[in-house]
């Protein structure tokens, strides 16, 4: 891009006026932009990159895909307006949402040593719920059947609005993305830690793979316990295909007994024995929290959200405001740094993560990553004198089987040399990863740093006086004895 859009100096991109560049991620630069009409609106527009535009099959997925996520409309989830391209430039237009996604709330509530309130967490659960059964339900505008499954939910793609708003991000993306991708024996797409296992092992899933991903993020938020987001893929991958789930009151012993079995049931194996529906297992949850927490509503969750990124939220509503008005508001300078570098919990829809495992792996029955549970091999033969004789030769080393993480969208997979860098930013805001430590990401971070030097300052002075008042003190003794 030639030139920087500011709120004072705007770029226009078809209906749009781009006020600030956000960030880019591996699909494109993602941008807070206004529009216009009778009633002005704050959007998130991502610009595809060049290089995906050049790739026909990504071009055809993501018009393919536009038919759909532009269909749902509902307010659990984040809504898609626009997909479609200015002068050859691809582009897709999303909600913007004035809040933060679960991932973030959580890290920022662990951050503080504060837990998640039982209902507050049963609130969440019930309203990502009927998201999910709208969308499970949609239609196509001939009245079939879309069968969505959304196949990527986690914490990361679900966002809460200061206004306790639950919506869920990036709904349909990964069903066109999946179709063809899932084909491929040696590639998984989606977060392993929240994957069902039928998807793990790559069967045909449906609805109830999303009851089970939500069944995680509650598993999370009940027993406050964080998850693991790294470590080798192919591990993750097998305990992904053959999961073993304790009771969330094993971590939280205050959490009831009924709570627990809601829980489980969600996350048992085999999809038949879960519940049927997102509606099912809504209406579970609604009846938990009524029993619990009957007085908690979306306006707690939203003053909960507000009060712990209360120093956002106040960047956020000038940002809203210019993005809507076209107007600045005068904020101190160190509010301003800040405030550009906030990041709308949309920007990184449509990406997700693929596992490829190494180039020359084939699923034999003794190679199987989605089968770790597998029966112990027979014990090898014995010889004549007693000794074993081996199955293999030993001098024959057996490669190891290797995976990695790569980012994919709308069927294109980023390889080594084409994919983009994602900055830093986008991944702490969205993801709340713990290796980019960005001492923005908590304004209190400031406070505690300052405590802590001024702490370390005043010791340091205190030792020096008293070294002073020391040397003061011998330099009188020996002036008295002579």
């Amino acid at each position: 891009m030639l030139q920087e859009p500011t709120p004072e100096a705007p770029l226009p991109f078809g209906r749009y006026q781009l006020i600030r560049r956000i960030g880019a991620g591996g699909m494109g630069e993602v941008f807070l932009a206004r529009e216009g009409g009778d009633a002005p609106r704050a959007v998130v527009v991502k610009k595809v990159l060049p290089n995906l535009v050049a790739n026909r099959a990504f071009v055809g997925r993501f018009l393919d895909e536009a038919k759909v996520v532009v269909r749902l409309k509902h307010h659990n989830i984040a809504r898609v307006y626009a997909m479609g391209d200015v002068d050859g430039e691809y582009f897709l237009s999303m909600e913007y949402v004035q809040g933060k996604t679960v991932s973030r709330f959580t890290k920022r509530l662990r951050d503080r040593k504060v837990d998640m309130p039982l209902g507050i967490a049963l609130l969440l659960g019930e309203k990502v719920c009927h998201g999910l059964q709208y969308a499970h339900d949609a239609k196509d505008e001939t009245g079939s059947p879309l069968h969505l499954v959304h196949r990527d939910l986690s914490p990361a793609n679900v966002c809460i609005s200061y206004r306790g708003e639950v919506k869920i991000i990036d709904f349909g993306a990964a069903q066109s993305t999946l179709k063809e991708e899932q084909t491929a024996p040696r590639v998984v797409i989606g977060n392993l830690t929240y994957m069902a296992p039928e998807q793990a092992k790559k069967q045909i899933v449906d609805g109830r793979a999303d009851i089970y991903s939500c069944g995680v993020m509650l598993w999370e938020l009940l027993a406050w316990h964080a998850l693991p987001q790294k470590g080798d893929p192919i591990e993750r991958w097998r305990k992904a295909a053959n999961p073993s789930w304790d009771p969330p009151s094993q971590n939280q012993p205050n959490i009831p007994k009924d709570v627990d079995d809601v829980i489980l049931r969600a996350l048992r194996k085999e999809p038949k024995d879960r519940y049927n529906t997102a509606t099912e297992f809504g209406e579970a949850l609604k009846k938990l929290r009524l029993k619990y927490a009957p007085s908690v509503t979306e306006r707690d969750l939203g003053e909960l959200l507000a009060k712990v990124f209360a120093k956002e939220k106040t960047g956020e509503d000038a940002v809203l405001h210019e993005a809507v008005y076209g107007q600045t508001i005068n904020m101190p300078a160190a509010d301003k740094t800040r405030r550009v570098q906030l990041v709308p919990p949309t920007a990184l829809a449509f990406e997700h993560t693929a596992v490829l495992a190494s180039a020359d792996f084939v699923p034999h029955d003794d190679q199987d990553v989605t089968d770790p549970g597998r029966e112990e091999p027979p014990p090898p033969p014995v010889s004549e004198d007693g000794t074993p004789t081996p199955a293999k030769d030993p001098r024959v080393i057996s490669p190891r089987l290797e995976a990695r993480s790569r980012r994919t969208s709308f069927g294109v997979t980023f390889s080594d040399v084409e994919e983009p860098v994602i900055e830093h930013s986008l991944i702490q805001e969205i993801d709340a990863s713990d290796d980019f430590a960005d001492p923005q990401s908590d304004p209190e971070a400031d406070t505690r740093a300052n405590y802590a030097e001024g702490k370390w300052k005043t010791v340091v002075l205190f030792g020096g006086v008293f070294l002073f008042a020391t040397g003061l003190g011998f330099l009188a003794v020996w002036l008295a004895l002579r």
